[in-house]
């Protein structure tokens, strides 16, 4: 793992340049540029508030900042997931001609949304001021870089499997996407913890065994508060290190089975 991690770290100018290559595909020929990263969270904001606070009466309060930080926690897993699948396959001319550290292909695909995903951060603080959130800039300081590198380990601990799957089984993608879809709808990406939790026990494990809740949950605590209107406050201590631990855990497993099975992509390929 040691030499590893000497060689990505030697190689990080190529993990750069793919990092920028691939954010510079997803935006080539368009007219709004990088701006095209607030174009998908806003409108899937508005249709959201309508179908459910218009439409169903919602009385979570700040209800388009409630689903935006839901969404764009959502949006970085999603794209960063379904990006990293085909990293491997789509650069196998790369992997058969040139010898670097394998990782660095689905690495760069997760930094890239993760990219994405700051630079739509400035929607959220223009919702902050809109709605005069009192946020507190130490704990958002605090606790936001623990958030952020715990979703971003699952998400690299999921791309380094997947990827490494999706040469073996080319329809890992497609499996992969069914149980993204299920993962999306056990998230509480368009409803409250609350909505979920109260009625059963079983979705009550759901949400303790679903670390995406814990993060996106987290993001709230500190920059939104609560559905009720009160003000953002440090997040669940002991949830958010037992999310960070199972990130981790992921991340591991994730690079070991990777790590094993690159030494015959290129026959594979």
């Amino acid at each position: 793992m040691i030499s590893n991690i000497q060689h990505i770290y030697q190689y990080r100018e190529l993990m750069r340049n793919l990092t920028m290559r691939d954010l510079k595909v997803r935006y080539r020929n368009s007219f709004l540029g990088f701006l095209w990263a607030w174009g998908n969270p806003i409108m899937m904001t508005i249709v959201f508030t309508i179908v459910f606070q218009v439409t169903q009466f919602s009385t979570i309060a700040n209800y388009p900042l409630f689903i935006m930080l839901g969404w764009l926690t959502w949006g970085l897993t999603n794209s960063a997931v379904n990006d990293g699948i085909g990293s491997i396959l789509l650069n196998s001319n790369l992997v058969k001609k040139v010898w670097f550290p394998r990782l660095v292909l689905p690495a760069s695909s997760v930094l890239a949304n993760a990219v994405n995903f700051l630079l739509a951060l400035p929607l959220v603080f223009a919702l902050i001021l809109f709605y005069r959130i009192p946020i507190d800039p130490l704990t958002v300081l605090t606790y936001f870089p623990i958030i952020f590198f715990s979703q971003l380990a699952l998400v690299m601990g999921l791309a380094f499997f997947l990827s490494a799957a999706n040469v073996y089984y080319r329809d890992t993608g497609v499996i992969t996407g069914v149980l993204m879809t299920a993962w999306f709808f056990l998230t509480p990406v368009f409803y409250s913890v609350t909505q979920l939790t109260a009625n059963s026990q079983i979705a009550r494990l759901v949400y303790y065994l679903n670390p995406m809740a814990s993060i996106i949950e987290s993001y709230r605590s500190i920059l939104y508060g609560s559905t009720a209107g009160g003000p953002p406050s440090a997040p669940d201590l002991g949830f958010l290190l037992r999310t960070l631990v199972t990130s981790i855990i992921v991340l591991i497993l994730g690079y070991a089975f990777f790590t094993r099975a690159s030494s015959r992509f290129g026959e594979e390929l």
